[in-house]
């Protein structure tokens, strides 16, 4: 063996592998920062549920509704008809998923506590939905009176125009 240079080689080897894994510190993974995050109480089914509302027209989400509200239910029924509301981006029926939504932060049975934190970051999410949807209908009715305002002037200045020309004395 100690004149053989390969089973030297192959010892030494074997001795730093052996002696680089024992000296190796383990490094962190680039996911241990990041928590885990697992879904409770049918919070899964209601995130497949709400892919799949995206899906749809409007007015399959109207027939949607429809069915949910022939429906007798809890906090998920609740959270359903808040996630369909929430898709038709009309502000009176954010303000319906707003009470769907409130419903359930009011409940205090199990269904409910497990769901609160989702509805709570549907509340925030439908209230800023509805701020920029009503700052958006301001801005256009300014933007429409802005406009009748510049169609008025206009047709005063043709006017004008048109009394200048038939003035006497005028070129034309």
């Amino acid at each position: 063996m100690k004149n053989n240079p390969f089973l030297l080689l192959a010892w030494l080897t074997l001795v730093l592998a052996v002696g680089g894994c024992a000296s190796r510190v383990p490094e962190a993974s680039p996911t241990a920062a990041v928590k885990q995050v697992t879904t409770v109480g049918g919070m899964d089914d209601l995130l497949a549920y709400h892919r799949s509302l995206k899906r749809l027209s409007q007015q399959e989400l109207a027939r949607e509704l429809q069915a949910l509200n022939g429906r007798q239910g809890g906090a998920m029924l609740a959270m359903e008809k808040a996630l369909v509301l929430g898709l038709t981006h009309d502000t009176t029926d954010l303000a319906r998923a707003q009470v769907q939504l409130g419903n359930v932060l009011n409940a205090n049975d199990s269904d409910a506590v497990a769901l609160k934190p989702l509805a709570e970051l549907l509340v925030t999410n439908y209230a800023e939905m509805r701020r920029l949807a009503e700052s958006a209908d301001k801005t256009s009715q300014q933007s429409r009176e802005s406009q009748r305002r510049l169609d008025q002037l206009s047709e005063k200045l043709e006017a004008l125009k048109n009394i200048e020309r038939t003035l006497p004395g005028q070129p034309k």
